[in-house]
C-alpha cells in the first residue's frame, strides 16, 4: 500500500521520500496530484488518481482498506452506481465501438432516469424489465411506437454494462439481465425500395434544392455505405485515381472499399458545392462542420418522392444489397465485404435473393436447349 506523489511537468508519480522529481528536478512540495495503490486480498491493486492535497490522499487511501477489511472479514462489497460505470464505459465504447454514440443516446434517452443513481447489486431483474415496460408504452420521436429492435439495443446496453463491470473487476455481484428475456426480432426483415420507388427517389433529387442532401441520397443508394459513415466521409479518407475509400474502424485497422466511376462523380460535385475551400468534409452542412443529422432533410426527400412513411434511411444500404445480390453478378463473400459486415451471418439475409438469381440463370439453358431443335443453323 502505498501514496505517490505527482509531477505536473513530466506526468509521473513518485514515492513521498521524494522532494523533487528524479526527471526534470521540478519540486513536488507544492504538488496537487497524487496516485493511491491499495493491494487487494486476490493481490491485485486499486489504484486511484487524486487531484487535491495529500490529505485527501490519505482519506481515500484509508477508505479504500476499510473496504477492502468489510470485504475480507464481513463480506461486504460496495456496488458502484449504474451512472458510475456508465461514465468509466464511455471512453472503452469509443474505442472499440462503432455504434457507441447510439448507446451513449439510449443510455440518457432510457436507462439513465430509473437507474443511474442506483448500485448494481440494487438492481434486479424487476427494474431491467421495467425499462423495457416503459419503451413499450412510449413512442420515438416520429411518434411511433419503439420496435422490438430499439428495446433490444436498450437491453444490450443493461447487459453490457454489467458484463463490463464485472469484467473490469468493479462488481462482483450477479448480472440481472440473466432472467430477463428481451424481446424477439427478425433480423430476415429488410427494407427495400421497389424499382418504381427508386426511380420516384432519384427523380426527387435530381430535381432538390438542396443539391449537397441530393448528393447524400445518390451516394448512400450507390455505395451502401450507413449514414454515419457517409456524414463521417472526408476528402482524405478518399484515393480517387485508385477509386477507393478508407473507413476508420475502432475494433481495428481501417476497412478499404472500392468505389465506382458514378461515387466518385457525386464525389467531385460535392467538392464544387463546398461552403469553404479549406473544407474537409465531403458533405458538410452548410457552415463547413461535420453533419451529425440529416433525418430531418431526409423525411421531407421520402414524402416528396412518396416513399413509405416508415422507411428509413438505412433501408438505402438494403436497397443496394437487395439489388446487387439479386442482380446474379455479387456473390454473398463480395457483398460482404462491400456491407462491411464483420460476419458472414449478417449478409446471409440476402441469400435468398442470391438463389433467386441463379435460378434464372439455370433457366438459360433450357431455353437454349430446347430453342435448338428449331435451329437450322446448327451443325450436326
Amino acid at each position: 500500500m502505498a501514496i505517490l506523489v505527482g509531477c505536473s511537468k513530466c506526468n509521473s508519480f513518485y514515492s513521498l521520500k521524494n522532494k523533487v522529481c528524479p526527471t526534470c528536478n521540478l519540486s513536488l512540495a507544492k504538488s496537487k496530484r497524487y496516485k493511491v495503490n491499495v493491494k487487494k486480498q486476490n493481490g491485485r491493486r486499486i489504484t486511484r488518481t487524486i487531484d487535491g492535497s495529500l490529505s485527501l490522499a490519505r482519506t481515500v487511501e484509508s477508505k479504500l482498506k476499510v473496504e477492502i477489511v468489510e470485504k475480507k472479514l464481513l463480506h461486504i462489497q460496495r456496488a458502484p452506481h449504474m451512472q458510475d460505470v456508465f461514465e468509466k464505459y464511455l471512453p472503452y465504447a469509443k474505442a472499440h465501438k462503432k455504434s457507441w454514440k447510439e448507446d451513449e443516446q439510449r443510455y440518457n434517452r432510457h436507462i439513465k432516469e430509473y437507474l443511474g443513481g442506483k448500485k448494481l447489486d440494487t438492481i434486479f431483474a424487476k427494474d431491467i424489465q421495467k425499462v423495457l415496460n416503459e419503451m413499450m408504452g412510449q413512442t420515438n420521436n416520429r411518434g411511433k411506437p419503439y420496435s422490438a429492435q430499439s428495446i433490444k439495443h436498450v437491453f444490450n446496453i443493461m447487459r453490457r454494462l454489467f458484463n463490463w463491470a464485472i469484467q473490469m473487476d468493479i462488481y462482483e455481484g450477479a448480472n440481472p439481465c440473466k432472467k430477463v428475456k428481451p424481446p424477439k426480432v427478425n433480423n430476415q426483415v429488410t427494407e427495400c425500395l421497389s424499382k418504381e420507388e427508386v426511380d420516384r427517389l432519384l427523380k426527387t433529387v435530381q430535381i432538390w434544392g438542396n443539391r449537397r442532401a441530393a448528393l447524400i441520397i445518390h451516394f448512400a443508394l450507390l455505395t451502401g455505405l450507413r449514414q454515419g459513415e457517409i456524414l463521417g466521409l472526408r476528402f482524405a479518407d478518399i484515393d480517387r485515381n485508385g477509386g477507393f475509400l478508407k473507413l476508420e474502424d475502432p475494433k481495428g485497422k481501417p476497412t478499404v472499399l472500392p468505389l465506382g466511376d458514378d461515387a466518385l462523380k457525386i464525389i467531385e460535385e460535392a467538392e464544387k458545392l463546398l461552403p469553404t475551400p479549406d473544407c474537409e468534409w465531403v458533405f458538410p452542412n452548410k457552415w463547413g462542420n461535420r453533419r451529425v443529422s440529416f433525418n430531418k432533410i431526409w423525411n421531407n426527400i421520402k414524402d416528396k418522392a412518396k416513399l413509405p412513411k416508415n422507411f428509413r434511411f438505412h433501408g438505402l444500404r438494403h436497397t443496394y444489397a437487395s439489388y446487387m445480390a439479386s442482380s446474379g453478378e455479387v456473390d454473398l463473400y463480395t457483398l460482404q465485404k462491400l456491407l462491411n459486415h464483420q460476419s458472414p451471418q449478417m449478409t446471409q439475409r440476402y441469400a435468398h435473393l442470391l438463389d433467386e438469381a441463379l435460378r434464372k440463370s439455370a433457366n438459360i439453358a433450357g431455353k437454349i436447349l430446347n430453342g435448338s431443335n428449331n435451329d437450322e443453323s446448327i451443325v450436326e
